[in-house]
């Protein structure tokens, strides 16, 4: 391994995976419940580090044609693959350049970003690439913005440390299959014990090509850290924890009860809360908010801005949209007659938040909480104004006409569509993706639910 990679594995390019919690307009509705105030979501200037082939980079560039975009990677080859992406697309607002993160530190600051991402990085790299990471943000990252880390949590990870250390060390044979020995050996290490949180884990990794296993559990320095860990690093950059990105991630009512309900109420009253959290879920990955100054909302201005976010009616059965992952448990703001009235307010199109809750024959507080609770179980979406779906509709539908070629090509195939009225990219199953570019032997209900999102090519 030369000297150039740090320990990263990018001898073997990661799969091309796009990740649709990464949106600034997705972000909105978390960050308001948070009372956290965010740059605008239609002109801002929007950094990647460590973008790899940079799919959802280019799709976001697609989706929000007034403001710019710059992805940076280290590994030439991923660079050329992004490059060939956005000329397919046709895109002005982007650039994809070729550095690495102790070059950027070292580089003149250019107009500084409102916006930053890094996904599948933090826990990939040793610390010093860590300390370059924090020394961009630091300088790069405008007062007020906002900056999105997935990374692997301890939590779920702790137990799998005899794993990461069977596949640095057993010998790899040949480059086609090359953890075959690891693979045998971690068989025999957990014929050795009964943790069933451990042999979860195994089970789903082990379905995944050795591709990315050389990332996930066989690079040099991947692991994985607990939240306050990255919150004290970014501290240097002036930078502090916002929320979760996902508003799901703020009702833990919703998804714990008992003694798991229990560890995290006597961490939020004692000030652990994240570490409760990871600990009662685990969490395996978390997709954190951070912000440099970015001002606390008051109370009315948290309220004003959710009643003037704009919904429409959804049925979580559809199988796709930003749905929360965990099974949701019964709440009081979510019993039948309440949902039914929710759905018969947005029965003939999209409606204000507002609205909705004036309708509502309840306290205006468990109102709006009714309502944010019918957008976690999904049955309401966050959507855009019609003067922002308009703006990118031509970007989304150079997107996902390219990825329609591919599709039909098989050749590095999408997996999400660009959606410009949720202003993110959307995840969707093969079948699914199959009615979306090709419109025909379809079920007219799958049809209508991917026409809403303007998936349809």
């Amino acid at each position: 391994m030369s000297d150039w990679s740090r320990g990263y594995p990018a001898h073997n390019a990661y799969l091309d995976t796009m990740q649709p919690e990464i949106s600034p307009f997705r972000w909105r509705t978390a960050l308001l419940a948070a009372r956290v105030s965010m740059p605008s979501t239609r002109r801002f200037r929007f950094l990647e580090l460590g973008c790899g082939s940079a799919h959802t980079l280019i799709a976001l560039a697609a989706l929000y044609p007034e403001a710019d975009f710059l992805g940076v990677d280290f590994t030439p080859e991923l660079v050329v693959r992004a490059r060939k992406l956005i000329a397919e697309v046709g895109l002005s607002n982007i650039r994809i350049e070729e550095a690495s993160f102790a070059e950027l530190a070292a580089a003149r600051c250019p107009e500084q970003f409102d916006y930053a991402a890094l996904h599948g990085v933090w826990t990939w790299v040793d610390a010093d690439t860590q300390g370059e990471i924090v020394a961009v943000l630091g300088k790069w990252l405008a007062p007020g913005g906002l900056a999105y880390a997935g990374y692997n949590c301890m939590a779920g990870w702790a137990a799998a440390e005899p794993i990461r250390q069977i596949f640095r060390s057993a010998p790899q044979g040949d480059p086609s299959a090359p953890y075959t020995a690891a693979r045998l050996a971690t068989e025999q290490y957990l014929a050795l014990n009964d943790n069933l949180q451990l042999r979860t884990l195994w089970q789903r990794l082990s379905q995944m090509p050795d591709r990315f296993l050389a990332h996930e559990i066989g690079a040099t320095w991947g692991g994985a850290c607990w939240h306050p860990q990255i919150e004290a690093a970014l501290g240097a950059a002036k930078m502090g924890f916002a929320c979760p990105s996902e508003l799901s991630e703020q009702f833990d009512p919703l998804f714990l009860e008992g003694a798991r309900l229990e560890m995290v109420t006597r961490g939020t009253a004692e000030g652990w809360t994240q570490t409760a959290r990871d600990l009662a879920y685990g969490r395996s990955f978390r997709n954190d908010l951070f912000h440099r100054g970015a001002p606390r909302l008051s109370g009315p201005e948290m309220i004003d801005g959710l009643r003037r976010l704009r919904v429409l009616g959804w049925n979580r059965d559809a199988g796709f949209g930003p749905l929360a992952r965990l099974t949701l448990r019964d709440s009081p703001v979510a019993e039948p007659d309440i949902e039914d009235a929710i759905a018969r307010a947005v029965a003939d199109g999209p409606g204000l938040i507002g609205d909705i809750v004036d309708a509502l024959v309840l306290d205006p507080q468990r109102a709006l909480q009714a309502v944010l609770v019918q957008i976690i179980k999904g049955n309401l979406l966050v959507i855009r104004t019609d003067d922002e779906i308009a703006a990118a509709r031509d970007g989304a539908r150079a997107f996902n006409a390219v990825g329609k070629a591919h599709f039909d090509a098989r050749r590095h195939v999408l997996p999400c569509l660009a959606s410009p009225v949720l202003g993110g990219v959307v995840m969707l199953p093969e079948k699914l993706q199959k009615i979306a570019y090709e419109q025909r032997d379809c079920d007219a209900l799958d049809l209508d639910r991917l026409s809403a999102l303007e998936l349809t090519t």
